[in-house]
């Protein structure tokens, strides 16, 4: 088998020349998943720089790979499908987050003791990633309407506190974010919050 770094965009994502716009969402959701930083497959033979290099490397084959299926739709960006991005080219480097996003979509080498943590910013992330509610609902075992209830901080549809520091520590890490650094922030919301309803 060739070098990961060898590889042209369809071999990357596993998939034969001409599949359709579903198939390489979600084989880019799979193998984006799978190989995060962090995740078993990689912690033991790579270090941090690299799983997060293949990431990357990940990312912008879903995007070249997009472009060319749908041409008309123009360049992707880290929101997905049909979206434009602000720049045509695709190279193998950090995906820009959505246009006006800039400062509020985290990657994780960027996040530090300082972030505030918000449902938002965690919804930003998710999408920065290429994930969609139901794929990171398959990944976590938590349910699409408690994450959407996660990222909309509708803290009153959600469980004990208990149940909700697991949540965002495991969506966290599904997110290749610092777990305990996410909640520190998110969970002063939920606890502010809570204070209210004492």
């Amino acid at each position: 088998m060739r070098p990961f770094d060898q590889l042209d965009p369809w071999e990357m994502l596993g998939l034969a020349a001409g599949a359709t716009t579903d198939e390489i969402r979600r084989a880019y959701e799979r193998l984006s998943s799978r190989l995060a930083p962090g995740s078993l497959s990689l912690y033991s033979i790579t270090d941090r720089e690299e799983q997060l290099d293949v990431q990357q490397r990940l990312r912008a084959a879903y995007v070249e790979l997009l472009d060319r299926v749908t041409p008309e739709a123009g360049p992707m960006d880290a929101r997905g499908p049909g979206t434009p991005a602000p720049s045509s080219s695709v190279a193998v480097a950090p995906v820009p987050a959505p246009p006006g996003d800039e400062a509020t979509a985290v990657q994780p080498s960027a996040a530090h003791p300082e972030t505030d943590f918000t449902g938002e910013l965690l919804r930003r992330s998710r999408e920065a990633k290429g994930l969609s509610l139901e794929t990171l609902s398959h990944h976590t075992r938590i349910r699409t309407r408690l994450l959407e209830s996660l990222e909309a901080e509708r803290f009153d549809q959600l469980p004990e506190r208990v149940f909700v520091r697991g949540f965002v520590l495991a969506v966290a890490r599904e997110l290749g974010l610092d777990a305990e650094l996410v909640w520190a922030g998110y969970g002063k919301r939920w606890e502010a919050w809570a204070a209210t309803r004492r």
